[in-house]
């Protein structure tokens, strides 16, 4: 059997962007209406209020009607939280946009169609702004597709150019210390999946608290790379990774950073294309030797080069 892998899209942007509420609002309402646009125009006249079965399991509608919802998540105690939903209509997204006047833990948007059952189920569009108590500072923007919807022949390449598209803005205007889109590891990147070890210091492989430190080392490296500004001189500026081919887009942010887009087409980001985006950017990274771990069936891949990036220009090949 086939199988089929989860893509992440994410930015980390710290508490100088501005409210968290307002980008977090931004986030669900702009990406998906670039995205998803017919799902939000089929949701759109619905009421706030979602409706419930009058049943316990019991079916939401008929099967293979469009669902949307939001949903802020607050926390109670340390280890609890309390999530309250609206459908992701007009009405829904005004009281939406109340809830965000006090960020809350996470706002999320899930749009889907209703199974068989009657049930919510797919993911036509997944978005989430979230908070994590290790790095308050921080707000991630993140939404999660599956990586056929990119590869898919007829489809695949327009896809990419929204989401693209639709990620630009937030890129531009505020000033992230990381963005990437690659297989997804629970917040964590493919980088810091393979640099966990008891023998490093936490904060360089764990997610939670690797963001608050992503200005001074890169956390990762994808189909996009999105480098702040604070590494650009690091890695010999924006002529210098041009120059490397390992880029078919190298745009300069407004901030100072750089948008690194490896290939025009995400399918062809291959192993090779892999290799040449590391050793553009291998200055950036935390050193060490990255370790591959046993997957299991349905994990992602550890899309890398496992080699030290302090020692990654030792191999350069002659042209480099």
């Amino acid at each position: 059997m086939e199988e089929h892998f989860t893509l992440e899209v994410q930015l980390n942007v710290d508490h100088t962007a501005g409210s968290f509420g307002d980008i977090a609002y931004r986030w669900l309402d702009e990406v998906s209406m670039i995205v998803a646009p017919d799902a939000r125009a089929e949701i759109g006249p619905l009421a706030a209020q979602v409706r419930r079965s009058p049943t316990p399991f019991g079916p939401l509608g008929q099967p293979g009607t469009v669902f949307g919802i939001v949903e802020c998540r607050r926390m109670k105690t340390a280890l609890a939280s309390k999530a309250i939903e609206r459908n992701a209509s007009v009405a829904g997204m005004r009281w939406l946009r109340t809830q965000l006047a006090d960020m809350p833990a996470q706002a999320s948007m899930w749009f889907g169609r209703l199974d068989e059952r009657g049930h919510r189920s797919g993911r036509a569009l997944s978005l989430r702004a979230r908070r994590v108590a290790e790095s308050p500072d921080w707000l991630r923007l993140e939404t999660h597709l599956d990586e056929s919807e990119f590869t898919d022949p007829e489809h695949g390449p327009g896809l990419q150019r929204r989401y693209l598209e639709a990620v630009w803005p937030f890129v531009d205007g505020y000033d992230p210390g990381y963005g990437g889109i690659d297989y997804t590891f629970d917040g964590s990147t493919v980088f810091e999946t393979s640099m966990r070890s008891p023998e490093r210091p936490r904060q360089w492989w764990d997610h939670t608290m690797s963001v608050n430190h992503c200005r001074e080392f890169l956390r990762g490296y994808s189909w996009l790379t999105v480098l702040p500004k604070e590494l650009v001189a690091v890695v010999g500026g924006a002529e210098a990774l041009a120059a490397t081919g390992a880029f078919t887009q190298v745009r300069s942010l407004r901030h100072g950073g750089l948008w690194l887009v490896a290939t025009d087409d995400y399918r062809d980001y291959d192993q090779a294309a892999v290799e040449r985006v590391f050793r553009a950017v291998a200055p950036a990274l935390r050193p060490g030797t990255p370790k591959l771990w046993p997957r299991m069936r349905g994990q992602s891949p550890q899309r890398q080069v496992f080699q030290d990036a302090a020692g990654a220009d030792e191999h350069l090949p002659a042209n480099w």
